[in-house]
This record gives C-alpha cells, sequence and structure tokens, in this order.
C-alpha cells in the first residue's frame, strides 16, 4: 500500500489529471488516472502539483517591518539603510522571532518551502542573529531556512566587523555574506571580497555578496567577486547579487 497518493493534479509541464504515487518519501509513480490503495489520497482537484518554492535572497530580520519606526518617505535604498539603523536600538528578540515565524507561515502556504536569508551581524549583540537561528530551529521541520552571515554596515567599515561576522558562522549562520560596495573605498572594497572569500574557503562554506547595487558605472566588485570564486577554487558555491551597477557599464566591458 502507498503511503500517499495525489490524484487529479495539473503538473507544471501542463499535463492534467495527474497522479502521483509516494512510497517511503519517494515519488514511485507518475501517471494519468492512476488508482491504488494508499494510507492517505489527496484529490487535487485540477491545482497545480509542483516542486516547492525556493527564495533565493530574503531579509528576514526586517520582515514585516513596514512603518518602523517610521515610513521610508523617499523611497530609496539609502534611506531604507538608515531606517534599519534607527530601528536596530528598538528591536527585541522576541518580536524578531514573532515576525519572522508570521512571515513563514505565509511562505509555507504558497508552497515556498526553502528560503535562503540575510541576517545582519553589524551589532555586536548579534540579537537579529540569534532571533533568526532560533526560527531556523522552530521552522526546520517544514522549511529549509538558509542564513547568510550579512556585514549590514560594512565588514570592514563597521568597527568590530569582521569579528561579529565570525561569531555569527560560529554560532551557526550557514554563509559568508558581504557588501563590499559600502566599504569605504574601492580598495576597501575589493580587500573585503578578498578576505570573506578566503574564510568562506577556511571555513568550506558558501559566499553570497551584494556586490554592487549602486548606479555607478565604475562599481564593479562582481568582477573582483569572480577572480576569488576561481582563485580559491569556489566555483558553484559563490552568488553575487544586486549587481544593478551593470546596467550603467559599458556593454563591452559587461
Amino acid at each position: 500500500m502507498l503511503n500517499l497518493l495525489i490524484t487529479h493534479a495539473t503538473l507544471p509541464d501542463g499535463r492534467t489529471n495527474m497522479s502521483v504515487a509516494v512510497q517511503d518519501g519517494r515519488i514511485v509513480e507518475v501517471a494519468a488516472g492512476l488508482l491504488a490503495p494508499a494510507h492517505e489520497t489527496v484529490d487535487a482537484a485540477g491545482q497545480l502539483l509542483s516542486p516547492p518554492f525556493c527564495d533565493p535572497h530574503f531579509h528576514m530580520d526586517a520582515t514585516l517591518s513596514y512603518g518602523l519606526p517610521r515610513v521610508n518617505q523617499s523611497g530609496t535604498l539609502l534611506e531604507g539603510i538608515a531606517l534599519w539603523g534607527e530601528l536596530k536600538p528598538l528591536l527585541t528578540e522576541d518580536a524578531l522571532v514573532e515576525r519572522a515565524l508570521t512571515y513563514c507561515d505565509w511562505a509555507v502556504a504558497k508552497g515556498l518551502l526553502a528560503i535562503r536569508s540575510h541576517v545582519d551581524t553589524s551589532d555586536a549583540s548579534l540579537l537579529p542573529v540569534r532571533a533568526m537561528l532560533e526560527v531556523k530551529k522552530r521552522v526546520a521541520p517544514y522549511l529549509d531556512l538558509q542564513l547568510v552571515a550579512f556585514p549590514q554596515d560594512g565588514v570592514l567599515r563597521a568597527p568590530g566587523g569582521l569579528d561579529n561576522l565570525k561569531r555569527a558562522l560560529d554560532l551557526g549562520v550557514d554563509v559568508v555574506g558581504g557588501i563590499p560596495h559600502f566599504e569605504r573605498t574601492m580598495a576597501e572594497g575589493a580587500a573585503s571580497v578578498k578576505l570573506l572569500c578566503e574564510l568562506a574557503a577556511q571555513r568550506g562554506l558558501p559566499v553570497d555578496m551584494h556586490c554592487d547595487e549602486s548606479d555607478d558605472p565604475l562599481s564593479r566588485h562582481i568582477e573582483t567577486l569572480a577572480y576569488e570564486t576561481q582563485r580559491l577554487g569556489l566555483q558553484g558555491r559563490v552568488n553575487g547579487s544586486h549587481l544593478t551597477s551593470m546596467h550603467s557599464m559599458d556593454n563591452y566591458y559587461v
């Protein structure tokens, strides 16, 4: 007898009235109109049956915080970062956990079962880190939550930035993050990429960096990230995100 049989499902490739048979946690058969005894049968009633959705870039420590402590009047990234700086002294672990758990419930209800979330490591208290690690533990039975150590204020720019990030990794954060375009100079940004990639290589961890969130065509930290990936043999373990400066660059250079 099957553990689970799902009937009358529509699959992502467009097939309809499909049945999916599951035994011992594995799909053993996909066929049209299959009927078989099962401990549990679910009639999909023509709805879509798909692999779970994945969100590869999120900031769960800031979720559901609209209007806290005030609304972003300009709608710009820089004011958003400033707002986060104003909010951080007011944060509590319980409130962070509560908002994140609410979001996780919403996500799972929509079929989102894997999330990579950046968590701010800039404050020496690591309060957001502790809160998100608690959330990760609570949602583990139904949601794969992967955390990125994100030095929001710059790993070299902020006092204690590197030490805080290392402590977050020691606590169990999964991925090394960075924000090179937010360091004080282009040289410091490139140095931060090198430093953080070497740290990831030493610890056997993936890398996910906000590289060039700027309209400045000379913000080119993605090339440093690509170089360090090859130099350290990190292929397949590195993501570069927020590469908005690329739309301002010369096409030949890109």
